[in-house]
């Protein structure tokens, strides 16, 4: 029998963020997307740099909480060296980062292999030569912004117990928002596109792609984090890291409210930068429509 969260909730943060609201930016960034397969390898070449970071530093925060185990404590225990749980913690947070780099029904590589794997598949699907791809993969301003202040919000600091607990509320807003945003992308590039465009372009190479680690679905990676009318791997996560801030407030002083409040700054922080990524891809997909002379259908 699983036990509800008492610090944060799913309905609770809905409430606070209204996630339907949330998806809007990234449903509109895949619609501009699918308008032409260069706009897609644009989209999913930022995507999946982004993303690419997710395990490192899943596994830089996991670190952090476990090497800061004398800041959470078992008040029933009074021997200092038999009361510390920080590492009970940590384990909430390494589940999520030991699937990224060993999925089991992949071959047990990495999830950036698989990436990499959707990521190819859309250059083949696009025709894009060599030059053209490592053009994309340039990275503008924006988003080396984006990425520094990722790394910085996501792995905490050993020995801050606020900084820790700001970024477990980082850490659970970026699992919970992921698994929306893979469902989302499951649906506009392969159930409203269905026969057309990359989805029928997978059904002309039998829904397989040959990487160097072997050969792989395309599109794996995005319905093992999330897919459209179900749910994937971030779902499981999200649930681990509610469970770690828990833990967090049975083993430290403060108020639950505290631990809730500090969190919370952490989830905010995620959530205006997931908007900010899908709104420059956004722009960035428009004004490569425009130079490529396609007419730009309006997203709500």
């Amino acid at each position: 029998m699983s036990i509800s969260p008492t610090i944060l909730s799913i309905k609770f943060l809905d409430d606070l963020f209204d996630f339907a609201n949330l998806d809007k930016s990234v449903e509109s960034s895949c619609q501009l997307a699918v308008q032409d397969p260069n706009s897609l390898y644009l989209f999913m070449q930022r995507y999946t740099h982004f993303n690419g970071y997710a395990g490192s530093l899943v596994a830089r925060l996991a670190s952090s909480v476990g090497l800061s185990r004398h800041l959470f404590n078992s008040s029933s225990n009074p021997v200092i060296d038999e009361a510390d749980r920080g590492l009970e913690i940590a384990a909430k947070i390494l589940a999520a980062t030991i699937d990224e780099h060993s999925d089991k029904g992949a071959k047990s590589v990495p999830h950036r292999t698989l990436a990499q794997a959707t990521l190819k598949s859309i250059g083949d699907y696009a025709g894009l030569t060599v030059d053209k791809r490592n053009h994309f993969s340039i990275l503008p301003d924006w988003m080396h912004e984006i990425l520094d202040n990722t790394v910085k919000k996501y792995e905490g600091i050993p020995g801050n117990a606020v900084a820790l607990i700001r970024a477990i509320g980082f850490h659970a807003a970026s699992e919970v928002l992921a698994d929306r945003e893979y469902s989302i992308i499951d649906k506009v590039i392969r159930y409203n596109n269905s026969n057309c465009g990359f989805n029928s372009y997978l059904s002309k190479i039998n829904g397989k792609v040959e990487v160097e680690q072997g050969q792989f679905s395309p599109w794996y990676w995005i319905v093992i984090h999330g897919k459209y009318q179900g749910s994937g791997v971030e779902a499981e996560h999200f649930k681990f890291a509610l469970e770690a801030l828990d833990l967090v407030a049975k083993y430290r002083t403060e108020s639950d409210q505290q631990i809730q409040e500090w969190a919370l700054q952490g989830f905010s922080d995620f959530v205006f930068i997931q908007q900010k990524l899908f709104k420059e891809i956004s722009q960035e997909c428009s004004e490569l429509l425009q130079l490529l002379k396609l007419p730009i259908t309006a997203t709500s």
